[in-house]
């Protein structure tokens, strides 16, 4: 599962919108669209922040885990 994937998934998961996410990671709503498209693909900042706002692994978030947790 790719970045596109886990990101929704999550989203859905969590019960939060776009527009929180793009909030609680300081970017915008449609930034947030289009990565859910695959129309645009993050930088590694964004990425950080992503997996730091949904609490998760960037192995996770990025499809290279199924393990979500974080490692201290």
């Amino acid at each position: 599962m790719a970045l596109i994937e886990r990101l929704r998934a999550l989203r859905l998961q969590k019960r939060v919108t776009q527009r929180a996410i793009a909030s609680g990671v300081g970017i915008s709503e449609g930034t947030v669209q289009k990565f859910e498209y695959g129309v645009a693909k993050p930088k590694l900042d964004t990425v950080v922040r992503l997996a730091d706002y949904f609490d998760v692994s960037l192995d996770y978030l990025l499809g290279r885990s199924n393990n979500p947790a974080r490692v201290p």
